[in-house]
């Protein structure tokens, strides 16, 4: 039983996005991402760029030339929404990214593609999401699996654990802070 009465949660990602119908992979990014309504409607814009054939496998909140959107990684690309309609857009398939490098500083995440013609680099990227990005698209590119020990999947998972019942939101607290002092 959670300590916050139903009607004063802030609903959840899923709950919010529910309406739209939204691919499961989306909703699944989505909800690993650490963010909040504001990026509902750029989250439900980008399912139109999207191939039937990809994946997303992570998105976030980021910056790319003064402009902030969406980082996303996918099966076969990475990929800049921007949130203005006529802001800077990239994609990049990921058989031209060169190099990929991330870093986290003072809280907040730059990630640096770099390919045959350049480089574009996202920056404001709330905590360690941008090095998750870089690693996930590492191992896509080598072809390896993803890991297992990301915490916004570890807390998302525990999340869902909470909400079926099989834990207590008591243990789902304890589990959480220990994940917390991974990030």
């Amino acid at each position: 039983m959670s300590l916050i009465p139903p009607w004063l949660r802030p609903p959840r990602v899923r709950e919010r996005l529910a309406s739209y119908h939204l691919r499961s992979d989306v909703l699944d990014a989505a909800a690993a991402m650490a963010s909040d309504q504001r990026s509902d409607i750029y989250i439900v814009r980008l399912e139109s760029a999207l191939a039937d054939s990809e994946t997303v496998l992570r998105m976030m909140d980021g910056r790319h030339a003064r402009v902030m959107g969406l980082l996303v990684l996918t099966s076969e690309r990475i990929l800049f929404r921007s949130r203005r309609r006529t802001g800077p857009n990239f994609s990049v398939p990921l058989e031209e990214v060169v190099a990929i490098q991330a870093y986290t500083r003072m809280g907040t995440g730059t990630v640096r593609v770099i390919t045959p013609y350049g480089s574009l680099t996202v920056d404001q990227i709330l905590g360690r999401q941008g090095e998750m990005l870089a690693d996930d698209a590492r191992a896509t590119m080598w072809g390896e699996p993803l890991s297992e020990r990301d915490p916004l999947r570890l807390l998302a998972a525990l999340r869902a654990l909470r909400d079926s019942g099989a834990i207590s939101a008591a243990e789902f607290e304890i589990r959480k802070s220990a994940i917390w002092r991974e990030i």
